[in-house]
């Protein structure tokens, strides 16, 4: 493990313009993912979907990432960083078009698993060129910035969601953000396009994809922040895909009411990415910040998931998830760059961790619906959560125990 990414461009300075570019990039990809939970309830009616099936149509759009998401990452460190970011926004984006004219659920599970690959393509190689770009001084504040592209993207679709949805529909909301999906990938073509193709591809063979990603599993760094990002994500998504769900049943509010308390929850962390951000910019140890955020998660599930504590406490409690676990992401994506073998292999390194990542929300929430239908209410979700987060946390101590050997 080196102390960071080396440099791959002459030019010392943070190219800042390439970098916001890269996090719009990020952003808009994650809008696909904030407009699943706020139009569960109009598809579960439309396409008769019960509360498993409303599960796997927010975690099939991470099923390709848990299966794949080292080989996707791979991928884009041989055909070029930029390439790979552009084909998952069309790719995105024409997607969520077809998703539109999706006759029945299995056709729009198909379009979500396809719009999980080209956001796949997006966040593997996006964080590959932040590292080849931003100045050595400024990789932590630069993947800091970086790590908030999920919570903004998912607050921001979440606050717009139900104005479009009164509108046009869910169909209609899946057609804006194709539409959002192509018009970013333009401007991030226009943004990236004076890049040297050594900032933008590692120059190697696609056959050398399996070589690489053994290489990095030889490692026992990114299998361990994969791990790590996974018991975050798992809690993370288990709880924000079915807090609108929760709050229109379990409290009667209305529909619009509760996106936008879970889109404020989302905010919440946004604010704390950037503040764990900051913190791994200032030197705060990795493992301490992932294990500090994943213990509060969990602990902060239980009080979230006892109805007979007032609203205003159990709602604290999910500012107090969203804001504090918020720490995780920047720890894990820094490390990503820290622990990759080569900074070739950065793009391959970001796709095992998001593989991790996209496991955890593959798991979480049907898991959680699971036992939720099997003991007819929420009172137990708390244990899949608290299991998630002793797991996290013991992945930070070996994180720890590695980064002290150097």
């Amino acid at each position: 493990m080196g102390g960071g990414v080396e440099r791959m461009d002459a030019e010392p300075r943070t190219s800042w313009l390439v970098v916001w570019a890269l996090i719009l990039a990020g952003v808009v990809a994650a809008f696909q993912i904030g407009k699943a939970p706020v139009a569960l309830p109009a598809l579960r009616a439309e396409l008769g979907l019960g509360l498993v099936g409303a599960g796997w149509v927010v975690s099939m759009f991470n099923v390709l990432g848990a299966i794949a998401g080292a080989l996707v990452g791979a991928a884009g460190d041989q055909i070029g960083h930029r390439r790979a970011v552009l084909a998952g926004l069309v790719l995105s984006g024409a997607a969520s078009a077809l998703g539109a004219a999706a006759p029945d659920a299995t056709v729009l599970l198909a379009t979500r698993f396809l719009e999980g690959l080209g956001f796949m393509a997006t966040v593997t190689a996006a964080p590959a060129l932040i590292a080849r770009t931003a100045g050595d001084a400024d990789q932590r504040l630069a993947f800091g910035f970086w790590s908030g592209y999920m919570p903004a993207g998912s607050a921001l679709m979440m606050l717009a969601s139900p104005p479009l949805l009164a509108a046009s529909g869910w169909r209609g909301l899946w057609l804006v953000n194709a539409g959002l999906m192509l018009a970013t990938a333009l401007l991030v073509a226009a943004a990236t396009g004076g890049l040297s193709r050594r900032e933008t591809t590692a120059g190697r063979g696609l056959a050398q994809a399996a070589g690489d990603i053994l290489q990095i599993l030889r490692r026992p760094g990114p299998p361990a922040l994969a791990l790590a990002f996974g018991s975050y994500t798992l809690q993370y998504l288990a709880v924000l895909a079915f807090l609108p769900t929760l709050l229109v049943e379990e409290d009667g509010m209305s529909p619009s009411g509760a996106a936008a308390l879970t889109a404020l929850a989302n905010a919440a962390n946004m604010l704390g990415t950037f503040g764990g951000g900051w913190l791994s910019h200032k030197g705060a140890p990795r493992w301490a910040m992932i294990a500090a955020g994943c213990l509060i998660m969990g602990f902060s599930s239980v009080v979230i998931f006892t109805p007979a504590l007032p609203f205003a406490l159990r709602y604290g409690a999910v500012i107090a998830f969203t804001l504090l676990g918020g720490a995780v992401p920047p720890a894990v994506f820094s490390g990503a760059a820290q622990h990759a073998p080569a900074p070739a292999l950065v793009g391959t390194t970001t796709g095992l961790v998001m593989q991790g990542s996209n496991l955890g929300q593959s798991i979480g929430p049907p898991a959680l619906a699971k036992l939720a239908a099997a003991t007819g209410g929420w009172t137990w979700s708390p244990a899949v959560l608290l299991a998630a987060a002793a797991t996290g946390s013991a992945l930070a101590l070996l994180l720890r125990r590695l980064e002290r050997r150097g």
